[in-house]
Parts: structure tokens; C-alpha cells; sequence
């Protein structure tokens, strides 16, 4: 007995699914015709946006955007219109054939929306335009949030930080007197701005002047800026130049903060020698990944003159290699 009330409820539950289905496919087939979508349009479109199209002419887009999971669910339209000053713009239908409304489905509409201006990102034309329409005919009374903010824990904070202009940090704009009066912020900026100088180490002499007060803020959160410009500059300053970069930093620092920043410096490299071993994917790869590491980091202090013990207390390299390594520099 409850194996067949079961077998019921299951055919029942296919049942609506087929007429949920079927019911999706006669708006779609419906909408097909050119009279039958102009007319829908006719009626349901925005006052301002009808004001700006000419629903003469319209061509069904054949490109699909709803995912593959709500294709059961959802079918939809996507009509090509022109403005009047001839220029395109698209009217976007879906239909929500269940019983219940999608909750998500203004995120889905805004997912969809964007994937179908993608296919307009060439060069810098301007977008088309694009209203979105949904028809509901459900059994029970439609209560989702009708437009993305709502779905925020903040609605109008959502909306006015993701609709209103973005926040330009322009450095290039920034006058240097400005940008100093950040002090430790100030840092930051003042490199990004003239960081595609060709000559770094005149920009590291420029900017170790006009921050040499604030360069003690730094120490005092453990150098973040000064170790990281070190680490970008490493790579831009060719070799025969590292000594007079180090020499720069010897004469604005103490001895103590000079060494401290330099075995990050080293440190930096032991680690990106051991993901370049990684990579290789066998053990024999990443100890000489490693090894290079430590002998790229031992040569840049060896060429600051510092301590042979220091170094290899750092690195880890015995004294007699590091001594091989200075007789070859």
C-alpha cells in the first residue's frame, strides 16, 4: 500500500515536472514569432528604454547563457534590437516555470547579463544596453529579491560602492609633496609612482633622502616596505650595480638593520630556489634549486663585504665554499 502511494506521489512529482517543462517551451516557441515578441516587448519594456529602440526590427539571439543545472528550470531569450541612432542593444527574457522563484536568480540574470556584454569587449567600444525580463508563472506568490542589492547584508552600501565610480589611487597625479606628508604610506606611494625610472639606484638615492626620517617607522614594523623594494630592485639592477645598491642601503642604515634586511633578502631567495625545485618535481631538482638559492644569496653578501660566519649561519654554506664563491666574483 505505501509502495504504491509512493509510486503515486513520484509519477504526480514527473508529472509537473513535464508540464513545468512544457510550459517553459510554449512561452519560448510563443516568443519565437516576431508579432508575438514584439508585442510582449510592446508592453512590458521600460518607458525610457523603448523611448531609446526601435522594436520595428528585432532578431532572436540563438546563444544560450543559462547554466547547464537550471536549463530544467529556466529558458532564455535573447532579442537584438537597434537603437534609434543605430547602435545595438538587447532584450533579455527568462521564464521561472516552477512553483517556487529562485531565490538567487537576480544574481543569476546579473551573471548572465555580464557574459553576454563579454562578446562586446573589443577594443573600447561602448557596450550595448540591456534590459532584463522575467516571467513568472508559478503557483504560489513570487518573493524574491527583485534586484542584486537586496541580496547584500548592506543594500545601499552595495549598491553605491559597486555602481558609482570606482576609487582612483592616481600617483602619477599625486605632487611628492603630498605623497610625503603620508609619512609611512607615503612610502609606498612615492616608490609605485617612480618605480619605471630607468635608473633605480638614482631612485633609491631620491627616495632614501626624502624618506630618511620616516624609514625609522618602518623599522619599527620590521622594515615591510624596505625589504620588499630591495626584492623588486634585485631583480632590476644588473649584477655589476647589486654592490652600489647594497652600499646605498649600508649608508642609511645601521649595521644591525643592514644585516637583518639582507637575511630576508637571502632568505627570499633560499625559498624561490626551492620552488623552482618543486616544480621539477623530483628531489635532486629542488636540493639544487635550494643550493642556488643559498649561492645567489651568499654572492650578493659577500659582495656588502659581511661576515663569513654571518653568511653561513644564514645560508647554511660551509666557510670554504663561501671563500671559493668571493675568489670568483
Amino acid at each position: 500500500m505505501q509502495k504504491n502511494i509512493k509510486n503515486q506521489k513520484k509519477l504526480i512529482k514527473k508529472r509537473k515536472l513535464r508540464l513545468a517543462i512544457k510550459s517553459d517551451a510554449l512561452f519560448k516557441r510563443i516568443m519565437q514569432e516576431e508579432v508575438a515578441a514584439k508585442e510582449f516587448l510592446e508592453y512590458y519594456l521600460p518607458k525610457e528604454f523603448k523611448e531609446l529602440i526601435d522594436l520595428s526590427k528585432i532578431r532572436i539571439e540563438k546563444e544560450s547563457f543559462v547554466e547547464e543545472g537550471l536549463k530544467r528550470r529556466l529558458s532564455d531569450i535573447i532579442y537584438s534590437v537597434k537603437t534609434k541612432e543605430n547602435e545595438e542593444a538587447f532584450v533579455y527574457v527568462l521564464i521561472e516555470s516552477q512553483s517556487t522563484a529562485d531565490y538567487w536568480i537576480s544574481f543569476r540574470l546579473w551573471k548572465y547579463m555580464l557574459l553576454l556584454l563579454e562578446r562586446h569587449m573589443k577594443d573600447k567600444n561602448r557596450l550595448p544596453l540591456i534590459a532584463p525580463l522575467l516571467v513568472y508563472n508559478g503557483t504560489k506568490k513570487y518573493d524574491s529579491p527583485r534586484n542584486l542589492w537586496d541580496l547584500f547584508i548592506a543594500p545601499e552600501q552595495a549598491r553605491k560602492l559597486m555602481t558609482e565610480d570606482y576609487r582612483l589611487v592616481d600617483l602619477q597625479s599625486m605632487p611628492d609633496d603630498e605623497i610625503k606628508k603620508k609619512q609611512h604610506l607615503g612610502m609606498l606611494e612615492y616608490f609605485l609612482k617612480h618605480i619605471h625610472q630607468r635608473d633605480m639606484l638614482k631612485l633609491w638615492g631620491e627616495f632614501l633622502e626624502e624618506f630618511k626620517e620616516v624609514v625609522l617607522i618602518d623599522k619599527a614594523n620590521g622594515y615591510i616596505y624596505l625589504k620588499q623594494f630591495i626584492w623588486y630592485t634585485d631583480a632590476k639592477v644588473p649584477e655589476k650595480r647589486k654592490q652600489l645598491l647594497e652600499q646605498l642601503i649600508k649608508d642609511n642604515l645601521s649595521k644591525e638593520d643592514t644585516d637583518n634586511i639582507m637575511r630576508t633578502i637571502a632568505d627570499s631567495y633560499i625559498e624561490e630556489g626551492f620552488n623552482k625545485g618543486l616544480v621539477r618535481g623530483i628531489e635532486k631538482g629542488r636540493e639544487e634549486g635550494i643550493q642556488a638559492g643559498m649561492e645567489k644569496a651568499a654572492s650578493n653578501m659577500l659582495k656588502s663585504n659581511l661576515d663569513l660566519k654571518f653568511i653561513s649561519s644564514v645560508t647554511g654554506l660551509p666557510i670554504e665554499i663561501l671563500q671559493k664563491l668571493k675568489a670568483s666574483l
